[in-house]
C-alpha cells in the first residue's frame, strides 16, 4: 500500500494548482491536498495562525488512519512543520518546499513590523488586496495571469492548473476562489513565534529557491543546524514548485527515500 503524502498549499493557490506536480509523485504516494486554508469560519485566520494549524490537523485526525507525508509550500510548509511538531503521531515525514523557520533576529523583525504596522512593506498585501477578482472567460483569465510577474515563468501546464483550480463559474464568467481579503489576512498574520522547543521526532526536509526572496541561505542553515533537516536547492524563486514541477517531484521523491529509506 502506497503511503499517503498530503500536499499543503502556498497562501492563494488552492491545493489543485499541484495537479500537475502531484501527477508526477502519482506512481510512487497516494497523493491528497488541503484546498483552501482560512475559508472555513470553525478555523479563522489570526495571529501566528494557530487555528490554521488546528484545521490541517483537525484534516489528518479526520481524513486518514495513518500518519502521512506532509508536503507544503510557503504556508503549507510552515503549517506542516507546526503539526509535525505539535502532532507528530500524524506525520511520517514532511517536506517544506521555500517554507523558512526565521532565525531570532528575523522573528524579533517580524515582530516589530507586524506591532508597528510595517508588515505591508515586506508583505505583498496591498497587490493582493487590488487583485482582480472577475474575467470573462478562462482564456481571458489565462492570458491575465500569464502576465503577472509572479507567475510569468510558470510552467503552462500549472498555469493551467492554478486557473482550473483558483476559479469558478460566475455570471457567465470566472471569478477567483481565495477569497483575497483572506489571503491578505494570512499574510498579516504570518508567525514570528515558530520555535523548535524541541528535537523534531519524525524526519524532515526543506526544499528551497536558489533565487527566492522568501527562503535564504541562512534559514537553511539555521533549520539544518538546529532540527537537522535535510536542505536542497533547485533553480527558480519563491515559485519555483509551479516553475519546475517536475524537478521539485524528483526532489521530493528523492529526499523521501533518502528519510524513510
Amino acid at each position: 500500500m502506497k503511503d499517503i503524502l498530503h500536499l499543503s498549499h502556498a497562501n492563494g493557490f488552492p491545493g489543485g494548482s499541484y495537479d500537475t506536480i502531484a501527477s508526477f509523485l502519482a506512481p510512487h504516494y497516494d497523493v491528497r491536498h488541503t484546498d483552501r486554508f482560512g475559508h472555513n469560519p470553525l478555523f479563522p485566520v489570526t495571529d501566528n495562525w494557530p487555528h490554521l494549524e488546528r484545521e490541517l490537523i483537525h484534516y489528518f485526525e479526520t481524513q486518514y488512519q495513518q500518519p502521512v507525508i506532509a508536503v507544503g509550500h510557503s504556508l503549507g510548509g510552515v503549517l506542516s512543520m507546526m503539526v509535525a511538531f505539535k502532532r507528530p503521531d500524524l506525520v511520517k515525514a514532511f517536506v517544506m518546499l521555500d517554507s523558512p523557520l526565521l532565525t531570532t533576529v528575523q522573528a524579533r523583525g517580524l515582530q516589530f513590523a507586524k506591532r508597528f504596522g510595517l508588515i505591508e512593506r515586506f508583505m505583498p498585501i496591498r497587490r493582493t488586496e487590488e487583485r482582480r477578482t472577475e474575467w470573462a472567460s478562462f482564456d481571458e483569465a489565462m492570458d491575465y495571469f500569464r502576465g503577472k510577474t509572479l507567475m510569468k515563468r510558470f510552467d503552462e501546464r500549472c498555469l493551467m492548473d492554478y486557473v482550473k483550480a483558483g476559479t469558478e463559474p460566475f455570471e457567465g464568467g470566472l471569478r477567483l476562489r481565495f477569497n483575497p481579503e483572506i489571503e491578505a489576512s494570512i499574510w498579516r498574520s504570518i508567525p514570528h513565534t515558530l520555535r523548535p522547543i524541541h528535537n523534531l521526532m519524525v524526519p524532515g526536509a526543506v526544499i528551497g529557491g536558489r533565487d527566492s526572496d522568501i527562503f535564504r541561505r541562512v534559514n537553511g542553515a539555521h533549520m539544518q543546524s538546529r532540527l537537522n533537516m535535510k536542505v536542497r536547492w533547485l533553480p527558480g524563486g519563491h515559485m519555483f514548485p509551479f516553475e519546475h514541477p517536475e524537478d521539485t517531484a524528483e526532489q521530493i521523491h528523492q529526499l523521501l527515500r533518502e528519510m524513510l529509506g
